[in-house]
């Protein structure tokens, strides 16, 4: 929350009560330290910011916002165009189709072209309107301040609800059916000038994140500050300009032994959505990334019909936040004959759900059983085999099922002593089972479409 200090060296500070706060905190802190070699101060204490409310101005906010989004602002690249040597008549157009990227840039440079030859005219037109052209393209952009607040609150003093995507309604209209027993006087919201820091505070392209790290506000602000230089890093490694910061995220939870080793809140804010999302990311689904060691191989979507993408990296990630058995992506994949995949997810499941020495004791006897059947059996029965007991699997037939191994057992006289245990309890024993079907195949190649 904020609170206004009276007889301070500093007349604000703001305190991490909520995650909007410390978002908030991290874009000040961003904002604060890019002003702080022309003379602004600021202090962090271990629960709080503390700062000059002066110093927050809508010309100091937008010249940051220039400087932020760098870039990604159109006038800017077309700045940075105006200083070339020459011009080829591809790069004219470039810049004329840049001249009308939006509504403000259209209506800026009206019907003024570039001719190759006009570039002082150009930039005196960017000078002018530089202010406006800042605001107006980041107040609307989807990826600027429209994916996170009511593109009407910029810059605004805190209103009767909160600018935020997800929090803001109407007051004038919904505030009392939203209110307690339709009583207006009891509605209640809170908002605040200083939530316009909070896209600052979030990094990634489509999907971004905040690390509500508060156990102090430097490790607040650490935490994030690590996490945006993580993705800058993977962004040049890879060589690639998209920021998957989901991978990236979870990537340094499992390779970096000083990042969030602890039970943390993870805002999310897909542009797709119009609201956050939370993240609980426990200790234990920690344990279970670090024990896995592998997270590329499910960084990718999977297509189902013309109109579904299935993201099967989030899919994954779903399951061990919440702790939930993998078995939806084991029999897809089985039926895609990924053999690879299907033992991580296997392997998924015996993380969370444990079984101990005589459940992994099963499991390598079924695979060393499924290896021993496939060296026997003819291509076309073994593939007809597998195919029986997938589809088993899948619709939970598992009397089924039993009943196939059984034929298969006696079919290629190869004793299955780890069927017991699915003979006892199937659903309790499936990753057996799963163990089985999957190895039951002459090749490893992973074929994960």
């Amino acid at each position: 929350m904020k609170v206004v200090l009276d007889g301070e060296k500093f007349d604000t500070k703001v305190e991490a009560s909520d995650w909007r706060y410390s978002a908030a905190i991290v874009g000040l802190y961003k904002y604060l330290g890019f002003y702080g070699e022309k003379g602004i101060d600021f202090e962090i204490s271990d629960d709080a910011i503390k700062f000059h409310s002066s110093d927050i101005t809508e010309d100091k906010y937008l010249e940051f916002v220039e400087h932020y989004y760098d870039d990604e602002l159109q006038h800017k690249k077309i700045e940075r165009m105006m200083y070339l040597d020459e011009y080829s008549d591809d790069q004219i157009k470039i810049i004329n189709e840049l001249l009308r990227g939006n509504s403000i840039l259209k209506k800026t440079f009206g019907k003024k072209k570039f001719d190759g030859t006009n570039q002082k005219e150009i930039l005196n037109l960017i000078k002018e309107n530089r202010g406006t052209l800042i605001k107006e393209t980041y107040r609307n952009k989807s990826n600027m301040y429209a994916n996170f607040a009511n593109t009407g609150q910029l810059l605004k003093e805190g209103k009767s609800c909160c600018r935020l995507c997800g929090y803001y309604v109407n007051g004038g209209k919904k505030s009392k059916a939203i209110s307690y027993n339709f009583d207006t006087n009891t509605f209640v919201a809170q908002d605040d000038i200083l939530f316009d820091f909070i896209p600052f505070g979030f990094s990634g392209d489509r999907e971004v994140f905040f690390i509500n790290d508060n156990f102090s506000v430097e490790q607040l602000i650490n935490t994030n500050i690590d996490f945006e230089r993580f993705i800058k890093e993977e962004i040049t490694i890879s060589e690639k300009k998209s920021k998957d910061a989901r991978k990236v995220l979870f990537q340094s939870i499992q390779t970096t032994a000083d990042f969030l080793d602890y039970d943390v809140e993870v805002i999310v804010k897909n542009r797709e959505m119009a609201f956050f999302e939370t993240l609980y990311i426990r200790k234990e689904s920690i344990d279970i990334l670090k024990e896995l060691k592998v997270y590329e191989p499910f960084c990718f979507s999977l297509k189902i019909n013309d109109n579904y993408y299935m993201n099967i990296q989030k899919k994954v990630i779903d399951c061990i936040l919440n702790l939930i058995r993998t078995d939806e992506l084991i029999e897809l994949f089985l039926k895609r004959d990924s053999e690879y995949l299907v033992s991580q997810f296997i392997k998924i499941n015996q993380l969370i759900c444990g079984g101990g020495e005589e459940m992994k004791q099963s499991m390598r006897g079924a695979y060393a059983c499924a290896k021993e059947v496939a060296k026997k059996l003819p291509e076309n029965k073994r593939e007809s085999y597998r195919q029986k007991l997938t589809s088993a699997i899948v619709f939970k037939d598992y009397d089924r099922c039993c009943l196939i191994l059984l034929q298969l057992s006696n079919y290629s006289d190869v004793k299955f002593d780890f069927a017991y245990s699915l003979f006892e309890d199937f659903e309790a024993n499936k990753d057996i089972a799963y163990t089985f079907i999957n190895a039951l195949t002459k090749d490893k190649e992973n074929r994960a479409n």
